[in-house]
């Protein structure tokens, strides 16, 4: 029995030690792997003077202005029983200048749910790719990349002719997700 409990215990913490969860005034510093899966958490919390509907109301209020008005760039589904959201959305990223001083584009997909979790409200970024557009130019990137490959700490530390192309991509990835934080605790701040 014994040793199932530090089993289960030894799990735990290895969970936790790979998860980052951004709290409420902090922004993302590095690029963490769930399952798997490059993950970023973003937790608020609630505003205390409403009720969990009014919060979910500010929840779903957000992921319109955020996501619901243009069809072509993204689409949000709401699900009021379990007071949560899940929107797909791409953006153009602008990467820093590169050592010729040309800066790059790259388009990121992902998906994010937001739910009211407890006491607080909960952003969660997955599903991850880019999609490089010279990739007709440059052979070196594929066209669809998957963040996992890409602009995890072990894709980062390859030492070859894309390991620029891999930080400047996990650098403005890390810029547009803080963006988004902030963007999202002023929504629930501001009440």
């Amino acid at each position: 029995m014994r040793r199932y409990i530090f089993i289960i215990l030894g799990i735990i913490l290895t969970i936790n030690t790979f998860a980052q969860v951004a709290k409420q005034g902090e922004k993302f510093n590095s690029v963490p792997v769930i399952e798997e899966k490059v993950t970023f958490l973003k937790e608020v919390s609630l505003v205390e003077s409403m009720s969990a509907d009014g919060n979910y109301t500010l929840l779903k209020d957000w992921a319109i202005e955020n996501y619901g008005k243009d069809p072509f760039l993204s689409s949000v589904r709401h699900d009021t029983k379990n007071k949560e959201f899940i929107a797909k959305s791409r953006i153009e990223l602008l990467l820093p200048a590169n050592k010729k001083g040309v800066r790059e584009k790259m388009v990121m997909r992902y998906r994010i749910n937001g739910f009211i979790f407890q006491d607080r409200c909960v952003l969660e970024v997955t599903d991850i790719s880019y999609l490089y557009e010279n990739s007709s130019k440059n052979k070196l990137l594929p066209r669809i990349i998957r963040a996992e490959d890409f602009i995890t700490d072990n894709a980062i530390n390859i030492d070859d002719e894309v390991k620029e192309y891999r930080e400047n991509t996990r650098k403005s990835t890390l810029f547009f997700l803080n963006e988004l934080g902030e963007n999202f605790e002023k929504h629930f701040s501001n009440r």
